[in-house]
């Protein structure tokens, strides 16, 4: 078990952050709450992981996690002796993730369609500046193909549950459980419209009671200095080799940018040190003399070179 402080970066609201709260809490973890702005500007965590600004960023001294598929991997990588979060292997954990990933857009489009008139333009032209490809105007509360969707999502689960047993797994709880829990915590939180959904599956009720009971660790909540310390006294873990045969070998130790493909949050710069068919490491420079090696998931996200991308803006 590691001795370096763990640290969150995120805000509350969000869904990722409490899958990520989720995990800490199914090793029962202690952890430092580091709590980002809901909108952009972002100026500590774009600092801290090159331009990217999404929620939540996971911090171990001077390595920096992206997203919760390197989350997971972090976390049992730090704690191997520890109930594992992804248990099943590279392709059934990502299957899972992918599909919470898929079942996260009409929940997306539901909040939208009852929350955007209740924000501000700021807000409003942040998530409209996030999410380009989503049609604002034409959403609707109560969608009824979106509720059927929603609906074959959670009949999924709850058939799922009926084979397996208390958790998707069986008798433990693993990232399976937590990328589906994590939507549905927003539906408890924030959809009233489709919560009768998640309550006529009694199993999936039961199911998200237990989930519950597993907590989110031990929290401390500080401010953006801690990590600024983390980052100071660390040294960075050993990152891996690049693959003779990886497509991408030439540009290690060049400048690249990298970027979510599903969403606009935020391109990260950075000097390319790995990349393999499960992440990619980029060095960035947080504080002056200070360098902090930030790890992407290789699925999902998009690597361009410098160059290409100014040349291609001109």
């Amino acid at each position: 078990m590691t001795t370096t402080p763990i640290i969150l970066h995120q805000y509350d609201i969000s869904p990722f952050s409490q899958k990520a709260q989720k995990m800490l809490g199914l090793k029962d973890l202690s952890w430092i709450s580091v709590e980002m702005p809901m909108i952009a500007p972002k100026p500590h965590v774009e600092a801290l992981t090159g331009g990217y600004r999404g929620t939540p960023v996971l911090q171990m001294g001077a390595d920096v996690f992206v997203d919760n598929w390197m989350v997971a991997r972090a976390l049992d990588h730090a704690a191997p002796d520890l109930p594992a979060i992804n248990a099943r292997g590279p392709l059934s954990d990502g299957a899972l993730y992918a599909w919470g990933e898929r079942l996260f857009t009409p929940l997306l489009h539901s909040a939208l369609a009852a929350y955007q008139s209740q924000w501000d333009a700021d807000f409003l032209a942040d998530r409209k500046r996030v999410f380009p490809d989503v049609e604002f105007e034409k959403l609707i509360v109560g969608d009824s193909d979106r509720c059927s969707q929603v609906r074959a999502y959670f009949g999924a689960v709850e058939a799922e549950l009926a084979l397996r047993g208390n958790y998707l797994g069986g008798q433990q709880a693993d990232s399976w459980d937590i990328h589906v829990w994590g939507m549905v915590w927003m539906i408890h939180s924030a959809l009233p419209d489709l919560l009768p959904i998640v309550e006529g599956y009694s199993g999936v009720t039961a199911w998200y009671e237990r989930l519950l009971s597993l907590g989110t660790g031990q929290r401390t909540d500080a401010d953006i200095e801690v990590a600024w310390e983390a980052l100071k006294a660390a040294e960075p873990r050993a990152y891996p080799s690049t693959p003779q045969d990886e497509p991408l070998k030439e540009w290690v130790g060049q400048s690249v940018q990298v970027s979510a493909g599903s969403a606009d949050r935020g391109r990260a710069n950075g000097r390319l040190l790995a990349v393999d068919h499960e992440q990619v490491v980029l060095a960035v420079t947080p504080l002056a003399g200070f360098e902090a090696q930030v790890w992407f998931p290789r699925f999902g996200y998009n690597i361009t070179r410098e160059g290409a991308v100014k040349e291609s803006s001109q």
